[in-house]
């Protein structure tokens, strides 16, 4: 499943050591990388829950993709600041993935209003 592939790959891409890495010279690059993470994050939770909860309640697959992703940012971080020698966590990014989250469910939730998205259910 999509969705459970790109969280593993989240996962080890913010607790595996950098040192190494090429840096991009650009102001806050970590950011806009926290926002892409949990909007792509949120749209493949989305789209599962969307599936799972069928037609129980609308705006369930919204909610609990949103709350997943926010949560999911949040034990990434404490993990970074608790288990890594390399990493700390940092309470902008946890607004960086808040962003990205907000941006997909604001997303999906124009494209499930002008009914974009009813081949998917």
């Amino acid at each position: 499943m999509a969705a459970v592939l790109w969280t593993s790959i989240v996962l080890v891409l913010c607790l595996i050591r950098l040192d190494g890495a090429p840096t991009v010279d650009v102001m806050n690059f970590d950011k806009y990388v926290h926002t892409a993470f949990h909007f792509i994050f949120t749209m493949l939770w989305y789209l599962y829950f969307r599936l799972h909860f069928k037609k129980e309640n609308k705006y369930k697959p919204f909610i609990v993709s949103f709350v997943s992703s926010v949560l999911f940012g949040i034990l990434i971080e404490i993990l970074q600041q608790c288990c890594t020698a390399s990493r700390a966590g940092d309470v902008f990014d946890v607004l960086a993935n808040m962003l990205g989250a907000s941006v997909a469910i604001s997303l999906f939730f124009v494209l499930d209003n002008y009914k974009c998205l009813e081949k998917i259910s």
